[in-house]
């Protein structure tokens, strides 16, 4: 296959398997349409090519990405095989982002994101250095296939779980490689909560490349920094905190000797804490003191998108002993869904907050 505006090296590189080349093809086929018409849109695609061209010597690849309204979603679904595209032009510019998302029978879906200029010719090899990436699981996600869906899918940003991590190889080999650890029962806290949700309809797992051709240094200090950010309080995955702070910690431990070690010492050492402290699943140690504060935790889950207050929790108790249905529950009470009031009832939700 020959390519005007992707580079076929990086797209084999870094985007999944499902879909193959019929994929590729397409993306092409759509990044030649896009270029070409009229409205917003007209030569974005060259516009990204040459940004590349223009920030080859640039310092990191967040860098180099240029503002663009443009998305492009493909979801290929894993029962028929059949593949769709949809182009977005976004009302707020960011990264232009491709969204490969694969489809699964039970309601389910897996969505990695790839930022589009990664896949452009004048990149680079973008298989060099590290690789850091960000795992995340919605609920509750409505995505029922159409074209129209993906781009609604493509939209959310509301992931209730993160686990982020730094690669020296390719990231969707690591994440085979998490997926092989998950299924042989590990118990690891980011292993658990894919487990607990594989296969449960409504559940997004969305997987999002946002760093490559990164120093050792310059990666660890990124899962650091995105650790402290996203992943350290009860709805982050990490055992324990990131990069060079992650290490400091292991020393404290007494899991390694000194705190020059390899990324593979690493994985081999954060395997070793967990076998000596399976029972400590909060991602971040340091504020597992916190987390014993009903006030902390009530102040960290009221400040969640999505989530209730403590105030329609109890609310939604009341009605239910009253006998309201779930329906009326969520209309008056302002609740997102039939489940998310259901779960408060049955108390997978919410157990902390007092209903007096």
């Amino acid at each position: 296959m020959k390519a005007k505006f992707l580079d076929l090296r990086n797209c084999y590189s870094l985007l999944p398997q499902a879909g193959g080349l019929q994929a590729i093809a397409r993306l092409e086929r759509v990044l030649q349409d896009i270029n070409s018409q009229s409205g917003a849109l007209k030569g974005s695609v060259d516009r990204l090519i040459s940004q590349n061209a223009r920030t080859s010597s640039a310092s990191t690849s967040s860098d180099r990405l240029l503002a663009s309204p443009l998305d492009i979603a493909q979801r290929a679904d894993l029962s028929t095989g059949i593949v769709q595209t949809q182009v977005m032009a976004r009302m707020i510019p960011g990264p232009a982002l491709y969204h490969a998302v694969l489809g699964h029978r039970d309601g389910m879906a897996h969505k990695r994101i790839v930022p589009l200029q990664f896949l452009l010719k004048g990149w680079g090899d973008a298989a060099k250095g590290f690789q850091c990436y960000v795992h995340s699981i919605s609920e509750d996600v409505q995505e029922t296939g159409t074209s129209e869906d993906i781009v609604r899918l493509n939209s959310r940003r509301t992931g209730s779980y993160y686990y982020v991590g730094i690669t020296g190889r390719n990231w969707l080999l690591r994440l085979n490689e998490h997926l092989k650890e998950m299924a042989t029962g590990s118990r690891r806290r980011f292993y658990q909560a894919w487990r607990e949700h594989y296969g449960v309809s409504g559940v997004l797992f969305t997987s999002m490349l946002k760093e490559v051709n990164r120093t050792y240094d310059e990666a660890m200090n990124w899962e650091e920094e995105a650790v402290d950010k996203i992943a350290s309080d009860e709805f982050g995955l990490n055992m324990i905190p990131g990069g060079y702070k992650g290490i400091r910690f292991l020393h404290k431990c007494r899991i390694i000797e000194n705190v020059d070690i390899s990324p593979e010492a690493r994985e081999h050492a954060i395997a070793e804490y967990f076998r000596r402290n399976p029972r400590k699943g909060l991602p971040n140690p340091f504020i597992a003191e916190l987390w014993k504060s009903d006030d902390f935790y009530l102040k960290v889950i009221e400040a969640k998108e999505k989530t209730l207050t403590s105030g329609q929790v109890k609310k939604i108790r009341t009605l239910h002993a009253q006998g309201r249905t779930l329906s009326q529950i969520v209309e008056e009470v302002g609740a997102l869904n039939e489940q998310q009031v259901r779960n408060v009832i049955t108390g997978r939700t919410y157990r902390r907050v007092a209903s007096s």
